[in-house]
């Protein structure tokens, strides 16, 4: 419940490395991330929005998630990954609130670092 009513890494950063943003129109949730790197390494992650409870703790989840993570790993967390920690699956009403901060995490990061 804390993540709901008080989401964590919620906010900008300043000189951000990298910023992605997608809206759901089947619901009208806009998410915006915000990510540093360092060497690889994702070092901070953090996002504003304009969306439900439901989207705004998945963003706060996986920020913590892929802090500290190389691109490649927090590039290979599944739709799954975040579903589990919601305890639901693809079949749940907020199954899309809950996959759009993965969403928008990779396609910030496909394709750094790659010539």
């Amino acid at each position: 419940m804390k993540r709901f009513k008080n989401p964590a890494n919620y906010g900008v950063i300043e000189n951000a490395d990298l910023v992605s943003e997608e809206t759901d129109y089947s619901c009208g949730d806009r998410l915006r991330m915000f990510f540093k790197l360092e060497n690889g390494r994702i070092v901070n992650v953090k996002f504003t929005s304009e969306a439900c409870l439901f989207c705004n703790a998945s963003a706060s989840l996986l920020a913590d998630l892929v802090k500290g993570k190389t691109l490649e790993q927090a590039l290979s967390l599944k739709e799954d990954d975040l579903l589990r920690l919601f305890n639901t699956d693809s079949k749940s009403p907020r199954y899309r609130c809950i996959i759009l901060p993965l969403r928008v995490m990779k396609k910030a990061l496909q394709g750094v670092g790659k010539s």
